[in-house]
C-alpha cells in the first residue's frame, strides 16, 4: 500500500488545488523563473503534472514535461563517449522522442533553442520548463559533484541566452533558502515564490467527493466526516482539531474506504476513526519494513526507533537531524522523507524532522507494539526500477542494483521490456562502479531480451556500450562488436565514431581515418571525429 502520484491523465479527478494551480500557472507563464516549495508529500509533482501543465497546454502554451534529475532513459550510458547524469535526465524527461547521444553532445540551452517552437505566425513561443526535485541539484552530490557543478552552469548560461525559457523549480521547503542564493546566479535575485501548504478543510472536501461523483456516485456529504477525523488529533483523552488536512493522508484512507463500486460511502463515525487509524498504521508499518529491509536492518529494530522518536511530542515539535543520525544511517532518514512520514523545516538554520501530520501520532504509537513483524509488501517491477532510478541519483549504487535486481526478479511473461530495461540499468550501475566484466555480462544479457523482444535498436547501442567498454582492455574485440552495433544502426555517428577508435587503438590506422573522414562529412562539427582526426595527424 502506499500513495500515487497524480499525472496529466488524472487531470479530470484531480480537484482541491484549483487556487493553486491558476496561481502557479500564471506566474510561470509571466516570468522567467518561478519557484514552486512545499513539503515532501504536499502534491507538488502532482499539482504541476495534473493541474498546471493541462490547465497551460489548454492555452497553447509550449509547456515541456516535468523533468526530475532522478529520471534515467532506458539506454546503456557506456554507449556515450561522454554525458553530464543531470543533463541527461533533464533533457530526457522533457524530450522524451530525442535520442540520448544527441542529450550527451550538446549543452542544455542548445537543445533547448533546437526545439523552439513557432506560433501560427511564425513567432517562437515561450518555452516552458520545470525541474521537480530540485532541491538535489543544490546540494553536495558525492561522486557526481563535478556534474552537478557543470550543470548549473547550464542553467545559468541557458538563462541568459534563452529570453524565450521559463524555467520552473519544484523544491522543498527546507531548500527554500538555497535556491533562493542560486536565482541570484540565475539574474533573478527576487523571483516570484508559490508556496504549497496542506488542503483546507473545503478543498479537502472536494478532493473526497469531487471524483466520487465524477465516477457517478452520490457523494454529497462524504467528505466532510472524513476530513473531520484526519484533523482530530487524540491526546490524553482530549481532542484537538488541526486547521488542515495533509494530502497523503487524505488518499491512502479514501483508497482504502472508496476503493471500487462496492465502496461504503456512508461510515459510521466509530468505525471511521478504527479504519482510519488501522490504514495509517499499516502505512507507517509497511514504509518503515521496506525502508528496514532495504538498509539490511532488523526491521523491530526500525520500528522501535520510529516509535520511541516519534510517537511523543517530539514528533510534533520536531527532532534535530544530527540526533537522528546517531541511530540510523542517513539514508534511512531520506528514505523515512521520501515515503511521506516525516518532513524537513529549518529552524535556527538547523533541520529538524517532524511527523508529516500529528495526526500520525497515534498510528505511530502502536509500532512494534509486540505484535507480529508486518511483511514487507514490495510494489512491481516498474515501482521497483523507478526507485533503483531514485536510490543512484541519491549516490547509492548499492541500494540501487538491489532495487533494479528484484525488479528483474518480479517481472512475468508481459514484462519483457521491464527485464531489459531492468538489465541494462545493472550494466549501467556496474559500468558507473568501473566493474567492466559484469558491466559487459549485464549488457549481453539485456541484449538477447531486447532480440527476444525485436528492439533493433536497443540492441545495437547495447553492442555499442560493450565496444565502447572494450576501447582499452581489448581493442580487436571492440572492433567486432562496434561493426555488429553499426550493422543495426548505419546512420548513427556516434557507433561510427567509437568504431574509428577502436580501429584507431587496435593499430588500424588507415581504416580509422576513413571513418573519421566519412563522419566529419556528414558532420564537421562532430567533436569527437575531429579529437581524433588531431591524432591521427600526430601520428603522421
Amino acid at each position: 500500500m502506499g500513495t500515487c502520484e497524480f499525472g496529466e491523465q488524472d487531470q479530470s479527478i484531480f480537484f482541491g488545488r484549483a487556487t493553486e494551480t491558476e496561481k502557479v500557472a500564471e506566474s510561470w507563464a509571466a516570468n522567467r523563473l518561478t519557484v514552486l516549495h512545499g513539503g515532501a508529500g504536499i502534491g507538488k509533482t502532482s499539482l504541476l503534472r495534473a493541474g498546471v501543465i493541462p490547465s497551460l497546454r489548454v492555452k497553447g502554451a509550449n509547456v515541456l514535461p516535468p523533468a526530475h534529475v532522478a529520471h534515467r532513459p532506458s539506454f546503456p550510458l557506456a554507449a556515450l563517449p561522454e554525458h553530464n547524469p543531470y543533463r541527461l535526465a533533464v533533457l530526457a524527461s522533457w524530450y522524451t522522442r530525442a535520442s540520448p547521444v544527441q542529450m550527451s553532445e550538446v549543452t542544455i540551452g542548445t537543445f533547448v533553442r533546437k526545439h523552439q517552437r513557432m506560433d501560427r505566425f511564425g513567432r517562437p513561443l515561450p518555452t516552458l520548463g520545470a525541474i521537480d526535485g530540485a532541491e538535489a541539484l543544490l546540494n553536495a552530490a558525492g561522486r557526481h559533484e563535478r556534474h552537478r557543478l557543470g550543470f548549473l552552469d547550464e542553467l545559468v548560461a541557458m538563462m541568459e541566452q534563452e529570453p524565450g525559457l521559463h524555467l520552473l523549480l519544484a523544491v522543498r521547503d527546507d531548500a527554500l533558502d538555497e535556491v533562493l542564493k542560486f536565482a541570484g546566479r540565475l539574474g533573478r535575485s527576487a523571483p516570484p515564490t508559490c508556496a504549497l501548504g496542506p488542503l483546507t478543510p473545503e478543498d479537502a472536501c472536494r478532493a473526497v467527493e469531487q471524483p466520487l461523483r465524477h465516477a457517478g456516485r452520490s457523494a454529497e456529504g462524504v467528505g466532510e466526516p472524513l476530513v473531520q477525523e484526519l484533523r482530530t488529533v487524540r491526546r490524553a483523552g482530549a481532542a484537538q482539531i488541526t486547521a488542515t488536512v495533509e494530502p497523503v493522508l487524505l488518499q491512502l484512507v479514501c483508497a482504502s474506504l472508496y476503493r471500487g463500486p462496492a465502496g461504503d460511502l456512508e461510515v459510521p463515525a466509530e468505525r471511521l476513526h478504527s479504519e482510519a487509524d488501522r490504514v495509517l498504521a499499516e502505512f507507517c508499518a509497511q514504509s518503515l519494513a521496506t525502508i528496514a529491509a532495504d538498509q539490511s536492518i532488523p526491521v523491530a529494530t526500525v520500528l522501535s526507533w520510529f516509535r520511541s522518536v516519534f510517537g511523543g511530542p517530539q514528533g510534533r515539535a520536531g527532532v534535530a537531524e544530527e540526533r537522528l543520525y546517531e541511530e540510523v544511517p542517513k539514508a534511512v532518514v531520506d528514505e523515512i522523507q521520501d515515503c511521506h512520514l516525516i518532513r524537513a523545516r529549518l529552524r535556527d538554520g538547523r533541520r529538524h524532522y517532524a511527523l508529516q501530520h500529528p495526526r500520525l501520532i497515534e498510528p505511530v504509537r502502536r509500532l512494534g507494539g509486540g505484535g507480529a513483524v508486518p511483511v514487507v509488501q514490495r510494489p512491481g517491477p516498474s515501482e521497483r526500477l523507478r526507485q533503483a532510478h531514485g536510490a543512484l541519483a541519491d549516490d547509492d549504487p548499492e541500494l540501487a542494483r538491489r532495487h533494479a535486481k528484484a525488479a528483474a526478479r518480479a517481472c512475468g511473461e508481459g514484462d519483457l521490456r521491464i527485464l531489459a530495461e531492468a538489465t541494462t540499468f545493472l550494466g549501467d550501475v556496474a559500468y558507473e562502479r568501473g566493474e567492466a566484466e559484469t558491466a559487459i555480462g549485464h549488457y549481453r544479457e539485456a541484449a538477447s531480451i531486447f532480440e527476444a523482444a525485436r528492439d533493433n535498436a536497443a540492441v545495437g547501442w547495447l553492442l555499442t556500450g560493450i565496444g565502447r567498454i572494450l576501447l582499452d582492455s581489448e581493442p580487436g574485440e571492440a572492433v567486432r562488436q562496434l561493426r555488429a552495433a553499426a550493422g543495426r544502426l548505419p546512420h548513427e555517428l556516434s557507433v561510427q565514431t567509437a568504431l574509428g577508435q577502436a580501429l584507431l587503438r587496435s593499430g588500424r590506422t588507415r581504416a580509422a581515418r576513413a571513418v573519421f573522414e566519412d563522419v566529419l562529412g556528414r558532420d564537421s562539427t562532430n567533436r569527437e571525429a575531429l579529437s581524433a582526426k588531431r591524432d591521427l595527424s600526430s601520428i603522421a
